[in-house]
């Protein structure tokens, strides 16, 4: 099921998700002022700060052109839907039909192999991210496409969220363990979603894949 996930993701280049069946009736989403999350057999899994937990999984392998790639599902219903617009941006919906109201986008974009991503929530200011920075352990000082290692890309990172004009918003962290999953931390903005969050790390968890895919000491079967 894990290897489902990341093919997933490669196919979005910036999403995540494992297979799962069934659409449920679409329910509003709510404000993620603080955002955990972790990789699981499941999908990416969503720990809300009230307690309640999301899941953003992938709708099946065979689905209509107009359908989302990804679904985000709360109490086992349907929250919202991820597709796929042009390179590599991601537009999150509040249900799983292409009529239902745009809930953000998420916008990725590189220099010099290091990922940014600018989170639009719908109907509030968009904020970017800085690179992500190394915190803790003794590889790449950033994540880096050009990491060629998987010892030189484990470890923990950190992006500050910047708002327009510049102004710090929060914060989006991820740790990376092939072993023991990835996890994602984060101070996000109130106007950012729980669906869109999970969009947003699922864009840094397929580029976690992407580099894993590339480096030299691991064999490609454990991949």
């Amino acid at each position: 099921m894990k290897a489902r996930l990341k093919e997933a993701q490669r196919q979005l280049v910036l999403l995540g998700a494992i297979v799962t069946c069934g659409i449920a009736t679409a329910a509003p989403a709510a404000s993620a002022a603080t955002f955990s999350a972790r990789e699981t057999h499941r999908g990416l899994l969503i720990d809300r700060a009230d307690g309640t937990t999301g899941i953003l999984v992938a709708n099946g392998w065979f689905r209509r052109p107009d359908e989302p790639a990804l679904v985000y599902r709360e109490g086992g219903v349907a929250v919202a839907g991820v597709w796929e617009s042009g390179p590599a941006v991601a537009v999150v919906r509040s249900g799983t039909s292409e009529k239902a109201p745009v809930i953000g986008r998420i916008v990725p974009s590189w220099n010099d192999g290091e990922l940014r991503l600018t989170i639009e929530p719908a109907g509030g200011a968009a904020v970017q991210t800085t690179v992500f920075e190394r915190v803790s352990g003794g590889g790449t000082a950033t994540l880096d496409r050009e990491t060629s290692t998987s010892i030189a890309l484990e470890g923990t990172y950190r992006a500050t969220l910047h708002a327009t004009g510049g102004g710090d918003a929060g914060w989006l962290g991820v740790d990376i363990d092939r072993e023991g999953g990835t996890r994602f931390s984060g101070d996000l903005p109130a106007a950012i979603p729980p669906a869109l969050a999970a969009a947003a790390a699922a864009a840094v968890e397929g580029e976690v894949d992407l580099i894993y895919g590339n480096v030299v000491d691991v064999p490609r079967l454990r991949r």
